[in-house]
C-alpha cells in the first residue's frame, strides 16, 4: 500500500529525501489552501498551521511512498507535529488526498515569520544535510552558520 504526503519545507530538498529515504520519489507542485507557513523561532525549519481560507502554502505531493518511508517521515518531524489528511491542489487544478505535517497548537508561540525555502537551500541545506541524524531525527544545535 502507498501513500502520498504534501511537504513544505526541508522535504522538498531532494538531498535530504535522499538521506532520509534512499531514493526521491516522484513528486508534483501543489498548494495547500486555509494554511500558513512559518519559521521556528530559533531553529531554520518551517512548520504550517491551519489559518483563514484566503492563506495557502506552496510545496510539493511527494507520490507513492510506502508504509517505512511514512514512518520514516513521522521520525523526521517529531512530536511538535501531528499527520493529518488533506487534499492539496495541484498545478492541473485537480486534488489529491495527502498527508501532511501540521504544527501543534501548544507550540504555536513558536513560531515567528515567514520562511522561505530557497533562501534556507541557500544559507543552511549544507550544513542541514550534514547534521541530519542516522535516526531520521530534525539536527539540533545552531545551524545558522
Amino acid at each position: 500500500m502507498s501513500g502520498t504526503a504534501f511537504v513544505y519545507g526541508t522535504l522538498m530538498a531532494p538531498e535530504v529525501l535522499k538521506l532520509l529515504i534512499k531514493r526521491v520519489p516522484e513528486s508534483r507542485a501543489a498548494t495547500l489552501k486555509g494554511y500558513a507557513r512559518y519559521r521556528v523561532k530559533g531553529q531554520v525549519f518551517p512548520a504550517i498551521i491551519p489559518s483563514t481560507s484566503e492563506s495557502k502554502v506552496k510545496g510539493m505531493v511527494l507520490m507513492e511512498l510506502s508504509r517505512s518511508e511514512l514512518h520514516i517521515l513521522d521520525v523526521y518531524e517529531s512530536e511538535e507535529y501531528y499527520r493529518a489528511t488533506v487534499e492539496p491542489e495541484l498545478e492541473d487544478g485537480s486534488t489529491t488526498p495527502a498527508d501532511v505535517y501540521v504544527w501543534k497548537d501548544e507550540h504555536k508561540h513558536l513560531l515567528d515569520g515567514e520562511w522561505i525555502y530557497e533562501e534556507w537551500r541557500q544559507l543552511h541545506l549544507h550544513r542541514w544535510v550534514e547534521r541530519l541524524s542516522p535516526d531520521g531525527a530534525h539536527p539540533s544545535g545552531d545551524l545558522s552558520n
